[in-house]
C-alpha cells in the first residue's frame, strides 16, 4: 500500500470490480484514451481480466482511493516490469469525473514513481500518451517525465490516426529532483 495525505494506493480487490468501475470503462469520455474503448465492457469480462492479472508480479496494479473516505476513483499500473533492463511503463486513469483536474493523477504517479525507483530499484519509467490527452501529459510532466519522442499515426481513435507521445523519466533525473 502506498499513501499520501490525499490518496491511498492499494491492491485492486474483488469488491472494486463493480458497476461503478464498469461504468467508467463504458463511459465514452472516461475511456476516450483507453484501449478498452473498442468493445463494450461487461462485468464478466472485467472480472476475468482482473483474475488473470491480479497476481502478476511484473505488473503491479493499484486502486487509486481517496484517503478521506476510501472511495475508489481510478487505477494505476506499473508494468510490465522488464527486470533485465530495470524499466517499466506506467499508466493510469481517473474514472470518477468529479475527481478530474484536482491533481490526483500526478499524486498517484509520484507515489508509484518513488516506490518504483526507491523500493524496486528500477532505473527508467516510461509512459505512452495519446496525442491530445493534455491532462495526462501534464500529470506526468509534473512528476518529472519528459517527452522523448512521438510515434506518428500510431493508433486509431474516432476513425482518425493519432500520434503517441512517449515520455520517460530516468532514475538519475528523479534523484536530482528529490
Amino acid at each position: 500500500m502506498l499513501h499520501s495525505s490525499r490518496l491511498v494506493l492499494r491492491a485492486l480487490e474483488p469488491a472494486d470490480i463493480n458497476a461503478t468501475y464498469l461504468g467508467w470503462l463504458n463511459d465514452k469520455e472516461v475511456s476516450r484514451y483507453l484501449e478498452t474503448r473498442f468493445l463494450p465492457q461487461t462485468l464478466e469480462a472485467l472480472q476475468s481480466y482482473w483474475e488473470a492479472h491480479r497476481d502478476d508480479p511484473a505488473s503491479p496494479w493499484f486502486a487509486i482511493c481517496l484517503a478521506a473516505d476510501g472511495r475508489h476513483i481510478g487505477n494505476i499500473k506499473l508494468g510490465p516490469i522488464h527486470w533485465l533492463h530495470r524499466r517499466a511503463d506506467l499508466s493510469l486513469f481517473i474514472g470518477e469525473r468529479a475527481c478530474w483536474g484536482k491533481g490526483y493523477a500526478s499524486e498517484a504517479i509520484a507515489l508509484v514513481r518513488d516506490w518504483a525507483f526507491y523500493e524496486l530499484d528500477l532505473q527508467k519509467l516510461n509512459a505512452g500518451i495519446y496525442a491530445g490527452n493534455i491532462g495526462s501529459r501534464r500529470a506526468f510532466e509534473k512528476c518529472g517525465f519528459e517527452l522523448e519522442g512521438t510515434l506518428r499515426q500510431e493508433v486509431v481513435s474516432a476513425g482518425q490516426r493519432l500520434d503517441i507521445w512517449r515520455l520517460g523519466l530516468p532514475c538519475t533525473h528523479w534523484r536530482l529532483e528529490v
